[in-house]
């Protein structure tokens, strides 16, 4: 049923999108319209994710941080952590970014100080890094300044920002790599082929956004039909990754239910069991 509705709603707003870009030229020579019209495509009006959004479902700390990044983390914070435990460092705004990122996602102030700082650490000493980068820690967290408790960044404000130079890893890898450097990325994440070539057919169109969503689609297949809260994917990278471990957990759930099951049902009928056993070795042989 769920699959139902989404279809029937995907193929309405798709109808509904088509008559707006219809009217729009109209619509926008209003004085009262306008501002709001033009200024549309880069307001982000969902979820800000500045409470630690993903804590219900997985805590996220120093040493689980690698696990997520290979199953729950969309592209543009893949090549961020990617590039930092390759140079052991970031620019400015690649910090900032994952900074806010993995406060989001769960990390908290004291975690990230630690996370950062045995990173950093490799190629600066520890009294550098407090000089340089724990008062920036602190002020992401609110901690420092004028306590402010900054957001993550959404997708549009990631895809609309300054593009990165040739030694920074921050921005949209859909929007700011070269298809070369983006497949390569995409197949280090196993992703190639004809799954590959869809992602790459909406970036060929400027669909950023529903690239990054494609990504998660092919990533956690049957994701919309779990009543997986995925409002927010393509949006935001801490909704691509709160939706991912939500994903995840279920996932794990249900194997251990499965498992549980199995076992009552050998041990209750052990014959069934080694019958069983034996029909699944035949067809795996």
């Amino acid at each position: 049923l769920h699959t139902i509705i989404v279809n029937r709603f995907r193929t309405s707003l798709s109808k509904a999108l088509l008559q707006a870009k219809q009217v729009f030229p109209a619509a926008a020579k209003d004085p009262r319209l306008a501002p709001l019209l033009n200024g549309v495509h880069k307001q982000y009006v969902g979820k800000q994710f500045d409470g630690g959004a993903g804590k219900a479902v997985a805590e996220l700390t120093p040493e689980t941080i690698e696990s997520v990044v290979s199953k729950s983390m969309p592209l543009c914070m893949v090549r961020l952590h990617n590039a930092l435990k390759r140079d052991h460092k970031l620019k400015h705004q690649g910090r900032q970014q994952y900074w806010l990122f993995l406060k989001g996602a769960g990390l908290s102030m004291e975690d990230s100080i630690r996370f950062f700082q045995a990173e950093f650490s490799k190629i600066m000493s520890v009294e550098t890094f407090n000089k340089e980068h724990l008062y920036n820690i602190r002020h992401a967290y609110g901690k420092e300044g004028k306590r402010t408790n900054y957001s993550p960044y959404s997708c549009m404000k990631i895809i609309m920002g300054s593009p990165p130079g040739g030694q920074e890893a921050h921005g949209c890898p859909y929007r700011h790599l070269e298809k070369p450097s983006l497949s390569a990325l995409l197949g280090k994440l196993n992703i190639t082929g004809a799954k590959q070539g869809e992602i790459m057919s909406h970036v060929d169109k400027n669909n950023y956004q529903i690239a990054c969503q494609r990504h998660f689609e092919i990533t956690h297949p049957g994701a919309y039909g779990r009543g997986i809260n995925t409002d927010g994917v393509g949006n935001h990278p801490n909704a691509w990754t709160a939706a991912s471990l939500e994903y995840h957990h279920i996932a794990a759930v249900i194997g251990a239910e499965g498992s549980a099951s199995d076992a009552a049902g050998k041990k209750d009928n052990p014959t069934l069991g080694a019958a069983s056993s034996a029909v699944l070795a035949a067809g795996d042989a």
